[in-house]
């Protein structure tokens, strides 16, 4: 289960983000030579595909009757809106300048073979492509850090909140894959009875995972870390794991994986916040409980950096997008 991410994890950041960052909504490839772009003498602001949009089509989209939140204009002017603020609002030190290099090197690794698919999701994100990759996870980076340092300042009450409602908790577990359910091997069942015998001989749960766990985390001795009821795990998984308390650990429960035994950690929210090793699992919660939280952080670091607008219209198609209503 857990294996898989932590193998793929590259590709998993690289579609999704990506293909979040503005919609498929490309600028032009060729943006060295966008600005000096004409077509029956028109100027040309980005291509979507084989289609050029042209200065008229961009300021119809933002201020005339077709302008909304969802407009191409809109959206690619959020786009740029969000780049100047971030970068300029955030330095890159020495550690995430570590965090870029590995992501780009990692990604390329991921996508060897599949450069086509990898130069799409760029470009659907408005960079041009692969030479474009260190800057786009720059940016991400960034922003991730943009959007940390604000929960940071207020994370007690955040998380609060979260407590409350999603039971977090940290885990670990312990893994016996099983090929066929009907027809468990006897290697299998051999290792569920040295599991269990050594469970019973009061071995430490993580030296046992070291030892015979058939999961990526059997390094960590079966750490996963942090998760509460909206962590993408299997359903079994994770209502089992919901269900036992601090300190205790279930019975081989069944998944499409194999059998599981899992171990809670922690619960308690104020040793959940000390652990830095929690914090991605938190922000995280934190987002999904407050959806709309990231657009005003965006928001406020360019009030706070004094940015202006060209005109009242621009200004409030930005807001719009972001859903900030008039102060």
């Amino acid at each position: 289960m857990i294996e898989k991410i932590k193998e793929n994890w590259f590709v998993v950041l690289v579609a999704c983000i990506l293909v979040a960052a503005v919609g498929y909504y490309t600028i032009d490839t060729n943006k060295g030579k966008l600005p000096g772009k004409k077509t029956d003498g028109k100027d040309v602001v980005m291509s979507i595909g084989d289609v050029d949009y042209y200065a008229d089509d961009l300021y119809t989209e933002l201020y005339g009757d077709a302008a909304s939140s969802t407009s191409v204009g809109t959206q690619v002017l959020f786009s740029q809106f969000e780049k100047y603020v971030v970068d300029n609002a955030v330095k890159a030190d020495s550690d995430m300048k570590v965090q870029i290099a590995s992501a780009v090197t990692g990604t390329k690794q991921q996508y060897s073979g599949y450069e086509s698919q990898l130069t799409a999701q760029l470009q659907a994100a408005g960079y041009s492509g692969i030479d474009d990759l260190e800057a786009y996870f720059t940016h991400y980076f960034k922003l991730k850090k943009n959007i940390e340092d604000a929960y940071e300042k207020d994370i007690e009450n955040l998380f609060s909140s979260v407590y409350e409602k999603a039971s977090p908790r940290t885990v670990s577990h312990i893994l016996v894959k099983i090929s066929n359910f009907d027809n468990i091997t006897e290697e299998e069942q051999k290792k569920l009875d040295n599991v269990d015998q050594a469970l019973k001989d009061g071995k430490e749960f993580s030296e046992i995972a070291k030892e015979y766990s058939d999961d990526g985390s059997a390094s960590d001795g079966g750490y996963l870390g942090y998760m509460d009821k909206n962590t993408s795990y299997v359903t079994e998984f994770k209502e089992a794991a919901l269900k036992t308390e601090k300190g205790q650990m279930t019975d081989w429960v069944k998944t499409q994986y194999g059998y599981h035994r899992i171990l809670v950690n922690e619960t308690d929210k104020d040793a959940l916040l000390a652990d830095k090793e929690n914090r991605d699992g938190i922000y995280q919660a934190i987002e999904s409980a407050h959806p709309e939280l990231n657009a005003q952080i965006i928001w406020d670091t360019a009030q706070n950096m004094g940015v202006t607008f060209a005109s009242e219209e621009i200004e409030n198609a930005i807001k719009g997008y972001l859903g900030i209503g008039e102060e």
